[in-house]
């Protein structure tokens, strides 16, 4: 009989590669979704979508007592908000919701596995060996990577449920909308970068994340956590470089200073309250576009989990534009 696994915010990015990889690996997949969400990702895949409500405790414990998980994905979360306490609320308050079910229903699940995120630690800028580890005090500078600590020392805290913790540094890949407007600019001949000198940045293609997360679900190892790259240092210019190489179009490379971005999140974001929307270019990246260094202890992946990306940054770049134009995006 197929081990049974629930992928909570399945219809999102990162979620719908790990609904892929689920199904590869063999699982019977079943992707947690809201009410009223765009489930068009998930269309023509073997996988059975539940409707799920974090809010309504009751139906969340016959939700597990029903279909008796082997393993949780906890994907779904809130990436960017003006409201700490609404990262809270979506970052740390659904997975407080989740591991309550669990408990009040009595299952046993083999694993937990919380989607976190390097942010949660902040950049090597302030560890005195300039790199992040497991044994390195937390420094988040955005209130995404704070409510996202919060969640792990909840999680950490609690003993009945075997879990794990990936924290993935910057994802890229097909689908993906955040670092897409980076795509669209160079795509348009112009490349804004951070006028900062030795820079240091990561980064995982979306399919080796999954592949890694899949991994972890099905491993062994318990009660760990894992930052998550591809195992390459890559300097500031590099992605920017890169993908205006991948699209082959000239254009011009515009540095600038930390304090004029600083100035125009700010603005952006005044702007962006008239229409009750958060935009992408906020205060909270800003915070993260000036730390110097994003590198992180990675060694356990393989040691662990016989891990090996197969994508480095080029290589994943080259099948994100490639799928950007398959379908319009560029």
């Amino acid at each position: 009989m197929k081990k049974k696994v629930l992928i909570t915010g399945a219809n999102g990015f990162i979620g719908t590669f790990l609904v892929l990889e689920a199904i590869e690996k063999g699982l019977d997949v079943y992707a947690a979704v809201r009410k009223n969400s765009d489930n068009a990702a998930l269309k023509n895949q073997n996988v059975q979508i539940i409707t799920i409500d974090f809010d309504d405790q009751t139906a969340l414990v016959d939700l597990l007592k029903k279909y008796q998980f082997d393993y949780i994905i906890h994907s779904a979360g809130l990436t960017k908000s003006p409201s700490y306490e609404e990262f809270i609320k979506i970052n740390k308050g659904l997975l407080v919701q989740l591991v309550t079910a669990i408990n009040v229903a009595g299952v046993s699940i083999t694993k937990l596995v919380f989607i976190s995120s390097l942010a949660a630690y902040g950049p090597a800028d302030f560890q005195q060996e300039k790199i992040v580890t497991d044994t390195s005090t937390p420094h988040p500078v955005t209130k995404y990577g704070k409510s996202k600590l919060e969640a792990e020392k909840y999680l950490r805290s609690q003993s009945k449920i075997p879990y794990v913790i990936i924290r993935p540094t910057a994802v890229y890949g097909p689908g993906e909308k955040d670092l897409y407007n980076v795509f669209k600019m160079i795509n348009n001949r112009i490349a804004m970068v951070p006028a900062l000198l030795g820079q240091k940045l990561t980064f995982i293609y979306v399919k080796d994340l999954a592949n890694l997360i899949l991994k972890a679900t099905l491993s062994t190892a318990t009660n760990k956590a894992y930052f998550v790259t591809d195992g390459h240092l890559y300097t500031g210019l590099a992605l920017s470089g890169l993908i205006r190489e991948i699209i082959e179009k000239k254009g011009i490379t515009i540095k600038i200073p930390i304090f004029l971005m600083e100035g125009m999140a700010f603005v952006t974001e005044k702007a962006a309250g008239f229409w009750d929307s958060y935009p992408i270019f906020n205060t909270d990246k800003v915070n993260e576009i000036k730390a110097l260094s994003w590198h992180c202890d990675v060694s356990n992946l393989r040691s662990d989990l016989d891990f090996e990306p197969k994508f480095d940054l080029p290589s994943g770049l080259r099948e994100t534009v490639k799928w950007y134009k398959e379908n319009k995006w560029l």
